[in-house]
């Protein structure tokens, strides 16, 4: 999920952040109220909520906005999150550490606090030093006597070891003055590498049976389950455990819904308003929705006439207009929602600067046929501009009517698309098609440079040692360049025919570079899904990179899914399981 209100782009562009949100446009307030509730219930202590969701979904919003609700003095709020430290050694200590070191800022002026946090830190402490020095880690010179010392197993009591840390802690918080609860929100949990992801719940399990400690983990619920089974190693008995075992620490799972048409079209519109208003007027407009789904008045973007100010109709039909055209895998997740904006505002952008005077819903039209269906777009894009009003015309006199073979082997897939308003064939497009069917290629090359291009060319070719290389040559480069390269490679995926070895060089990159799997993951799943071989499905599956392993085990039961890629993901995940 992403911060809801734009920032300012490049020259003027409207662009939106991938920060979490801190105003609610997509109802998520219905989420919220039942988990401030369980938070304040004295029956359920201590307390695990699990706030599940898919990537993008809007998981680091709603704990944003717990986070806005919890600031009554009776709750202290820690918010966590393992991903910033899972390269660390320690990455239990670091998030018990955290939580020690919020409640020590909370009541600094409390001698008598604070000597206990001390002694809690003291635990903390030895334990970092023992794995470190373990580990090889540390470079100091020991004394040997100190050495010795340091590895002299000592009495339970001493207040260096771990042994007793729960007691000690339960004892700390309840006696914290005023204080009622603490939350910790823990957050990118599903984005850790599987030993981060147990060790961050293997601290959390040392609070379970602490009262007043309450934990809201923001995460995909399969992918941590994935995580935890990689840890253990493949097996049918580590799956059942990592079910059992994130079972047992959540005691109350929370789903976000999956965001329906009639709120996609609200969200976009939403976000395309605040650049026609100002900021009194938008937050008017947004409690103005809020107060339409209390009443589960739809749609929610109705009877605004008392407002102010409302959206265009040029607004709310663009709005419509993309939130339709982006699909229902794209439509549900706002993250890929605001993705799609930013790409259409960079666009309108650079054709204005070229002098193309198009509406904004023909740009939208042709940027989402661009994206969805890409070889149709190459197929208009490669039709002679004479010829191209005349295959327009019947693309959608074919798509409106629901009869016949589609025109010059455009896609059945496409139907909506041609049927959509505005309709195109009236239109000059030349310009704007030329300008689109040019930038990628343009774009590439101004933002990789040839060394880059070089890689890329390697990362893609057939020979493995070759790639093997190029891959170790990726690991070592800037994030930023990383992310650039995979963004090319997947939409590679769209010029090919057969995606089988560029999904393998994806899943290379994926165990080269864990830190883009779900990016990887996610890319794969918008851009070439349906064309996953079944050759591909064996190597997602075979990854050992939970999100690329998610992916396969989607296949299985997917019927938008190429039929042989679900029986080899099938055979796999059976094979692997007996």
């Amino acid at each position: 999920m992403v911060d809801e209100l734009q920032t300012p782009g490049i020259q003027g562009i409207p662009l939106w952040d991938d920060n979490p949100a801190v105003v609610d446009l997509l109802g998520f307030d219905a989420v919220v109220a039942p988990v401030i509730v369980a938070v304040g219930m004295p029956k359920l202590d201590p307390l695990t909520i699990g706030i599940h969701g898919p990537w993008g979904g809007g998981k680091s919003t709603v704990l944003k906005l717990l986070a806005a609700e919890l600031t009554d003095e009776r709750y202290i709020v820690v918010t966590t999150n393992p991903w910033e430290y899972d390269n660390e050694a320690d990455v239990c200590g670091t998030l018990i550490a955290q939580i020690i070191g919020e409640l020590e800022t909370r009541f600094e002026e409390d001698k008598g606090i604070t000597d206990q946090i001390a002694d809690l830190l003291k635990r903390i402490s030895w334990s970092r030093v023992t794995l470190a020095l373990a580990k090889g880690a540390l470079t100091m010179q020991w004394k040997i006597d100190e050495l010795v010392d340091a590895f002299t197993p000592k009495p339970k009591q001493e207040p260096e070891t771990m042994a007793g840390f729960r007691e000690a802690f339960g004892k700390l918080v309840s006696g914290l003055p005023n204080v009622e609860r603490v939350v910790v929100l823990v957050d990118d949990l599903d984005r850790c590498l599987p030993n981060a992801v147990m060790a961050a719940l293997e601290a959390i399990k040392l609070f379970l049976s602490v009262e007043k400690m309450v934990f809201v983990i923001a995460a995909d619920q399969e992918m941590v389950r994935d995580a935890i089974a990689a840890s253990l190693g493949s097996s049918a008995r580590s799956e059942r455990f990592a079910g059992r075992y994130l079972d047992k620490i959540v005691q109350l799972p929370v789903s976000l819904p999956r965001l329906a048409l009639h709120e996609a079209e609200a969200y976009v519109a939403l976000l395309l308003a605040h650049n026609e208003c100002n900021d009194d007027q938008f937050a008017a407009l947004v409690s103005h929705c809020v107060e339409r789904r209390k009443q589960c008045l739809l749609p929610v973007l109705d009877e605004l006439s008392g407002l102010e100010y409302r959206p265009s109709d040029d607004t709310l039909r663009l709005a419509s207009q993309l939130a339709q055209g982006l699909g229902a895998d794209r439509v549900t997740n706002p993250r890929e929602i605001k993705r799609f904006l930013n790409a259409f505002s960079v666009r309108r952008q650079i054709a204005e600067a070229r002098g193309i005077r198009l509406s904004p819903a023909v740009i939208a039209k042709l940027l989402l046929l661009e994206d969805r269906y890409r070889s149709d777009f190459e197929r208009l894009a490669g039709t002679p501009e004479s010829d191209r009003r005349q295959l327009l015309t019947k693309w959608e006199a074919w798509a409106q009517e629901g009869t016949g073979e589609p025109p010059n082997d455009m896609s059945e897939e496409s139907k909506g698309w041609a049927a959509s308003q505005p309709l195109l064939a009236e239109e000059e497009l030349g310009p704007y098609i030329t300008l689109a069917a040019s930038i990628a290629t343009v774009a590439l090359a101004g933002l990789m440079g040839e060394e880059l291009m070089e890689l890329l060319a390697r990362i893609l070719g057939e020979s493995r040692a070759v790639r093997d290389t190029a891959m170790t040559e990726l690991a070592k480069r800037p994030a930023e360049e990383q992310r650039l390269l995979v963004s090319s490679i997947l939409d590679h995926c769209r010029e090919v025919e057969d995606v089988t070895d560029t999904i393998r060089s994806l899943v290379d990159i994926s165990k080269a570079s864990p830190v883009l799997a779900e990016e990887i993951a996610s890319g794969i799943e918008s851009r070439c899904y349906s064309r996953i071989t079944p050759a591909s499905a064996l190597d997602l599956g075979g990854s050992e990179v939970p999100p690329l392993v998610a992916l396969a085990k989607r296949l299985v039961d997917d019927p938008a899914a190429d039929a042989g890629a679900r029986e080899a993901a099938r055979q796999f995940f059976e094979e692997g399981a007996s």
